[in-house]
Order: structure tokens, then sequence, then C-alpha cells
């Protein structure tokens, strides 16, 4: 079983973790990049299995990670998307995969992570894609790392984005019951959940994923006129119980922690140069809101990375 946990901050800005004892975001690369989208262009069009949906073999050496969770894992901001199973929307763009890109590579040998998600998808089916920890079970070789995003869809987090431009974020209580769900429902949920993707694969790092910060912290920075200061402050708040529900559940399930609070610092969705798409109420643009961009994918993947990597430095 898993020690007591740990938080720690390796420099300004960087990754927060809250790590089990004993075992312990973005410039981009022109050239990296020009060879993982041509590396990912001929993936999509020779496929993959579902069950390794977005791997690519490691080399001898390199750290390997699979990506389970929901549209904050699978790159749903950043179309187009994998063809083997489109409901779930996921992206080479999508920050798993490229943290491949990032030195020292760490290899994607699972991306999982399906769009709307909920902790249930973890052990049964959505859509068609199989359920999660069967996936991650049914690799040939166990990954030392697998990352999950997963509770944002639990707690009803996108319909509050959506009902902001339809009408008002909150209405008669709504925000108090929300609030009660992520206190008094949640935590047991996800500390039930992080401890199955243990058992699934006990001899991995299991990293837990926290939310960024989509809405500006400022109304000076605030350039939505849909989105009042009372309404804006409402949304941070929301968004900081999320990820203090998902901290404390990992605690307790003996996982790790990091945070992507500041992933997007300056560039959050109503800012001047966004890294996260605007709210769209109909079609495509309906699935990409307040996902973050590619520029917001890359910030991720390098806080990401930065965890991953830290205590092999």
């Amino acid at each position: 079983m898993a020690g007591p946990a740990r938080t720690f901050r390796s420099g300004p800005g960087s990754a927060e973790h809250t790590a089990p004892f004993p075992n312990a975001s973005f410039l981009r690369t022109p050239v990296a990049w020009v060879a993982f989208t041509a590396a990912a262009a001929l993936f999509l069009l020779v496929g993959a299995p579902a069950t390794s949906a977005g791997a690519a073999p490691p080399a001898p050496g390199q750290l390997t990670v699979a990506a389970l969770g929901d549209s904050y894992s699978s790159g749903e901001g950043t179309p187009p998307f994998d063809l083997a199973i489109a409901s779930c929307r996921r992206s080479a763009g999508a920050w798993p995969r490229l943290l491949a890109t990032l030195d020292p590579p760490v290899t994607p040998v699972l991306h999982a992570a399906c769009g709307g998600a909920t902790t249930r998808n973890l052990t049964s089916s959505q859509r068609d894609n199989p359920p999660q920890l069967d996936q991650l079970r049914g690799l040939a070789t166990a990954p030392d790392v697998v990352t999950i995003t997963i509770g944002g869809n639990d707690a009803g987090f996108s319909r509050v984005v959506l009902s902001c431009v339809a009408w008002k974020c909150f209405w008669s209580g709504d925000d108090k019951r929300k609030r009660k769900y992520l206190q008094d429902e949640l935590p047991g949920i996800l500390v039930t959940t992080y401890k199955e993707v243990r058992e699934a694969a006990p001899n991995a790092r299991i990293i837990v994923i926290g939310y960024p910060d989509i809405f500006p912290r400022s109304q000076r920075d605030n350039t939505c006129r849909w989105l009042d200061s009372g309404e804006r402050r409402q949304l941070v708040s929301l968004n900081n119980a999320l990820n203090r529900t998902i901290r404390n559940a990992a605690r307790e399930a003996g996982v790790e922690f990091v945070s992507t609070s500041r992933s997007l610092r300056d560039h959050e969705m109503c800012t001047d140069d966004s890294w996260v798409n605007p709210v769209g109420l109909f079609g495509a643009g309906r699935d990409l809101s307040a996902h973050p961009t590619q520029a917001g994918q890359e910030a991720i993947a390098r806080t990401v990375h930065e965890a991953i990597v830290d205590d092999r430095r």
C-alpha cells in the first residue's frame, strides 16, 4: 500500500505534485512538431487497434505512458480526430501524444481517453469505446506511467459552461448543489476510481492530472460580454473546488496529483490571446467549447512532462 502523500513544487510556474512515498509549461519546437505531425498523419492513415489507440512503439529505455480519462486528455479541442472511434474525439495534437515530442520523449502506448467520459467509463463501455481499464489491462507490456483526467463530467461542469452563454451560469441554487456534490459524493467515487486504475496497472506510476484554469482570474482581462464579474468568480471558484476534490482524493487513494492550474495562465478563455476554444452552442463548436487549443495542449504537455521526468533527472 502506498504511504502518505507529499506536495512539492520544483520551481516558479512548475507543476504541483502530490506523490506517495517513497517514490517521488511551453516553448514550441518547430522541427519536432513537423516531425510529429508527419508521424501522426502516417499513423492516422495506417490506423491502430482500439486497445492501443494513439500508440507508438517506444525506443529502448524510453518511458511509456497510458492516458485515460475524458476530453481534457483526448484532445477534444484540437481536430481533426482519429477515425478509429470518432465519437471519442481523440486528437493527434492531444497533450498525451505531444509528450513524445519533448526531451526526453515519453512514448504514449495507449490513448484511451474519450470525450464525455465519466468515472463510470473506466469500467463500462462508452459508445463504441471499450472500458478504459480493459484497454489498459490489454496492453502487451505494462506502461511506466498511467495518467488520468476525470471528474469534470461527473460534476456536470460542461453544462454549466454552455449555460453561461445560453442564459446564465448558475440559477436557483445550482452553484450550491454542485459544490455539495463535489464535497459529499464525488470524493468517494474518485478514490474508488483511482484505486481501480492502480489495481489495473500495479507497477506503474498513477498520475491524476487536474483541470487547467480556463477563465481569467481578473475581470480586467475578460473580453466576453456574456460573462459578468460575479459569474466569472463563481466559475473560477468552482473549478478550484473541483481540483481540490481531485487532489484530496488522489492523496487518499495513494496516487500522485499534478496541477495544471497555471498551464494556461494569461491565455484563458475570454482573454486577448486565448489558448482555449470559445463556447459554441451548436455543431462542432459545441464539442470544442472550453477545451484547450493546440497551444493549450502544448502548455499542458510541458507541465505533465515535467512531472513525469522530474524524478528521472
